[in-house]
């Protein structure tokens, strides 16, 4: 005969410890099954506000320091929070760092649920050897120029190039250095444009870009195109040194940088020798959803380019498919080279309740790694989209079974079981349309005074709820 057994609970968790002061004989090899459970969750939030909103990290050039954004998060929009970590992070990589040359942020919650912080590097590559272009003399490394062609802008980098950085995603490089610039003509220029190169059917006016810097002619100030100035403007700077092609010499480098969320025009030269913006620019956000594609234009065959260098876009996926790395010595200019070595990285909470909201044991986080990547020690629970929970008993022996990863053994588990309402809602119900008995394995009767379960998330959590929650089981 079945009998019905109803477990009642008033704890903030999910442990059910329940007596029944009548005799309850349980006879042999007998079976349980769960019937029904209801319970409601506590909305839990996380609240950034001026006591927990500073992160300091240090990616291996020293302390740098974001502010989130004021706010409370929930299971309904957590992944802002998430968002504007990420932004506030790679906002703040600035290109005269070599460290952050090239790095990006992330912030997500990996396939364990757990929350993840971590870097990657763009490599920052010469891509001569991808130099696939019409009116091109590859013969000479150190110089590239035009050596054919009427007047006309000519040139890119490659077909099928792989995407400069766009300023929002971290921090990265776009550089040439001259190294011949004539006295008349239009020169050279090197840009960023929204259009493929191999799309661009063979016009590589500036005007195609969103961002350029024109070396003009010796006798001429630097021009450039930025979202501000769609058009070919002048600045305010002339170009220095401007020699003829020879691998020691320190002429002008042009340089398209982005630094701090924003896209810079930067020029190095003898009396600016760590760059300077170049000016009649200000730093320019890129707006566009559009990936950004290196170009440089020649119009002129009385020019040279050389020590071409730029870092990819890195989406975290990207395959190894990059070119020689230009790590260029400079005895007079000095830009910030890549450095993507193995170093102190730190990254610290201001809080360390903030910091076990989520899921960190501890606020301050550090490792000496090329790259960060600190995983959260614990689960953030309101953010299981799963809704998996483990009913599981703790003084009844079942035949059942864990095979998830850490466990792989025998355990009192009666159910395993999905809520079959609305996961935004608090409320939490399960009712079982099909039962399902498990074997309690008693060769002889068993006397049962107390009851003991409890239900946990699938990452082995316990549940925050609210009010009484309620079981009722099964016994044949």
């Amino acid at each position: 005969m079945v009998k019905l057994i109803r477990l009642k609970s008033d704890q903030d968790k999910l442990f059910f410890n329940n007596n029944i002061q009548s005799d309850l004989i349980i006879k042999p090899n007998s079976k349980i099954a769960l019937q029904n459970v209801s319970f409601k969750k506590t909305v839990e939030s996380i609240t950034v506000d001026s006591t927990n909103k500073k992160i300091v990290y240090d990616n291996g050039d020293g302390d740098t320091t974001i502010n989130l954004t004021e706010s409370t998060y929930d299971n309904t929009d957590f992944k802002n929070l998430l968002t504007d970590m990420k932004n506030k992070l790679n906002e703040s990589l600035n290109s005269t760092n070599p460290s952050d040359i090239g790095a990006e942020f992330d912030v997500r919650i990996n396939s364990s649920n757990k929350m993840a912080i971590e870097t990657e590097y763009a490599i920052q590559i010469n891509p001569t050897n991808r130099f696939g272009t019409v009116n091109i003399d590859k013969s000479d490394p150190t110089a590239i120029f035009k050596n054919a062609g009427g007047n006309a802008w000519d040139a890119n980098i490659g077909s099928n190039s792989l995407s400069a950085f766009d300023g929002k995603n971290g921090c990265g490089i776009f550089r040439a250095q001259i190294g011949f610039l004539g006295s008349a003509g239009f020169g050279f220029y090197i840009g960023l444009s929204e259009t493929e190169p191999q799309d661009m059917a063979g016009d590589f006016t500036p005007n195609n870009c969103q961002f350029v810097i024109n070396a003009e002619h010796s006798g001429t100030v630097y021009r450039f195109v930025d979202p501000a100035n769609t058009t070919l403007t002048n600045s305010t700077l002339t170009p220095e040194t401007v020699a003829q092609p020879d691998p020691n010499n320190e002429n002008d480098i042009l340089a398209i940088e982005a630094s701090e969320g924003k896209i810079e025009l930067k020029i190095y030269n003898a009396s600016n020798p760590a760059g300077i913006i170049l000016t009649g620019t200000t730093p320019q956000e890129y707006l566009g959803d559009k990936p950004l594609y290196p170009i440089i234009g020649f119009y002129n065959n009385d020019c040279h380019v050389k020590d071409i260098q730029y870092t990819y876009i890195n989406d975290f996926a990207l395959s190894n498919e990059i070119d020689v790395k230009q790590i260029q010595v400079s005895a007079t200019l000095t830009p910030p080279q890549q450095d993507d070595s193995i170093q102190i990285k730190s990254f610290d909470f201001e809080s360390t309740p903030f910091a076990r909201s989520l899921g960190y044991d501890y606020r301050s986080l550090t490792d000496t790694v090329s790259e960060m990547n600190f995983i959260a020690d614990k689960s953030v629970r309101f953010f299981d989209d799963t809704e998996c929970y483990l009913v599981e008993a703790l003084n009844l022996n079942f035949d059942s079974y864990d095979g998830a990863k850490g466990q792989e053994k025998r355990r009192n588990l009666l159910a395993v079981i999905q809520n079959i309402r609305d996961r935004n809602q608090p409320d939490v119900l399960f009712d079982s349309n099909s039962l399902t008995y498990i074997d309690l394995n008693n060769p002889q009767p068993l006397p049962l005074r107390n009851l003991q379960f409890r239900i946990i998330n699938s990452d082995e959590d316990d549940v925050d709820v609210d009010g009484f929650s309620n079981m009722t089981l099964l016994l044949d």
